[in-house]
């Protein structure tokens, strides 16, 4: 979680005025709030944990907009929250969220409140939750799972790994295919959180994908199939299928596709968000996957695969070639096929195949002089991009670019995987910082009051 300061949490950002649309499906959501009022239709109040009012409010538009949620509470400003409000997990019309509104501690999660946000047209709910103290665990590990036919019922998923409390085999080595996993369910609120042991069924990835000194799992995103299904993703490394409402859970394994050719030698040696993603479609049928190969090989051996290169005594680990371009491929898997893991190659797209239109080429940064003559596409290639994140309902992925290594993020771009096309494009807040796992995906724009989400 992020520390609170002016810079990042105070004066939301302007959205694009109403259009007259229908609710979007769904939004791309700042994961860090602004403090500050903003009351509108979303708006829903409740207490904290020290009886401090807290209002909440969401202001969204359709992406590749990025919405945001402001989070305001009566009598205190910015340098009273050690915390900037955080979006933890996202599922139908809920937001789960942390606030500490409490300068004098700091980083302590002990002392966070979590709240649960609950989108309706007339009249949206806040709910402060009870604290998982003391169990203790990384945003990035929790799920928020929408229960029941009318969804009425939730329930708050937390795996994590049992490697800190030193949990060995037999052998007496260490065990890295063992969990905790807590839940708290509405319907059971009087048996507040509940934790077990569970583990790997049959532990996968260590022989379809092998990598050096490197966890056998370590969170980066979660999804939830429905009916209880949990997927707890390492994006370098595969997924843990859990259907956590089961009496006596267990792990699944589903390896990842493995890594482009140009990715290998970045394998687990950097920030696994920056080049992948991963989401579930609005049916909960099909879970989609996406890889960003940045600098391909040009002349890669064409027999060689990824377990001939990791065998090797000696790798290639640098890139000797100067890096122009990249490369994006998206997979798909059925839901109705698990616990088969075969996934389907959906797309593969160059930039330097993509269509740019001058109505988009105009809001890309400037990489170049005025007086270079590129064509559109080529000042495309020239652009830093990463951090993709994948729409829920079609075939366009979201990315961050900017111009310079130096510069923050600059825009989004929005591509079109099938048509090859830039679909959109749209500038980022100034002077925040985005190089992190800053945006979620959340449908609540469906659930919300049609005046707020006509936009």
């Amino acid at each position: 979680m992020a520390a609170a300061s002016s810079s990042t949490v105070l004066n939301p950002p302007p959205l694009p005025d109403g259009e007259g649309h229908d609710p979007a499906s769904w939004i791309l959501l700042d994961t860090l709030g602004s403090i500050a009022e903003c009351p509108n239709a979303s708006f829903a109040q409740s207490s904290t944990s020290t009886g401090q009012r807290i209002e909440v409010s969401f202001c969204t538009a359709r992406p590749p907009h990025v919405s945001h949620f402001c989070v305001h509470c009566p009598g205190l400003g910015p340098a009273d929250f050690s915390l900037a409000p955080t979006v933890i997990s996202a599922e139908a019309d809920l937001v789960l969220f942390c606030v500490s509104a409490s300068p004098s501690i700091l980083f302590n999660p002990r002392y966070c409140d979590y709240f649960l946000y609950r989108a309706h047209p007339r009249c949206p709910v806040l709910e402060l939750l009870p604290h998982p103290y003391p169990h203790q665990f990384r945003d990035k590990e929790v799920a928020l799972l929408s229960l029941g036919d009318d969804g009425a019922e939730y329930a708050i998923a937390i795996l994590t790994s049992r490697c800190l409390k030193v949990s060995l085999k037999e052998d007496g080595t260490l065990n890295e295919t063992e969990f905790d996993l807590c839940l708290y369910r509405s319907s059971r609120a009087q048996e507040g959180w509940t934790s077990k042991v569970v583990s790997v069924a049959d532990p996968l990835r260590d022989a379809v994908c092998p990598t050096d000194c490197a966890p056998y799992h370590e969170t980066t995103k979660v999804i939830t199939l429905g009916r209880g299904m949990v997927c707890w993703v390492d994006l370098w490394r595969g997924i843990l299928l859990c259907n956590v409402l089961e009496e006596n859970p267990l792990l699944l394994d589903i390896p990842l596709p493995l890594p482009a050719r140009g990715n290998w030698r970045l394998y687990h040696k950097s920030s696994s968000y920056k080049y992948r993603d991963i989401t579930v479609s609005p049916l909960k049928d099909t879970i989609k996957y996406i890889e960003i190969e940045v600098c391909p090989p040009r002349n890669p051996p064409a027999d060689e695969s990824y377990m001939d290169w990791f065998h090797q005594k000696r790798r290639d680990k640098r890139c000797n070639a100067p890096c122009t371009g990249w490369k994006a491929r998206t997979w798909s898997l059925s839901t109705t096929t698990i616990p088969s893991w075969k996934w389907r190659l959906d797309c593969t797209l160059d930039v330097a195949d993509i269509d740019v239109q001058p109505i988009h080429s105009e809001q890309l940064p400037r990489t170049c002089s005025i007086t270079d003559n590129l064509t559109q596409a080529t000042c495309l290639q020239r652009l830093i991009i990463g951090f993709p994140t994948l729409s829920m309902d079609d075939d366009v992925v979201y990315m961050l670019s900017k111009a310079c290594p130096e510069d923050q993020m600059e825009v989004v771009i929005a591509i079109d995987m099938s048509k090859k096309t830039l679909q959109g494009v749209t500038k980022l807040v100034t002077g925040k910082d985005f190089t992190d796992t800053r945006i979620c995906t959340s449908e609540i724009s469906k659930y919300l009051s049609k005046d707020e989400v006509a936009r």
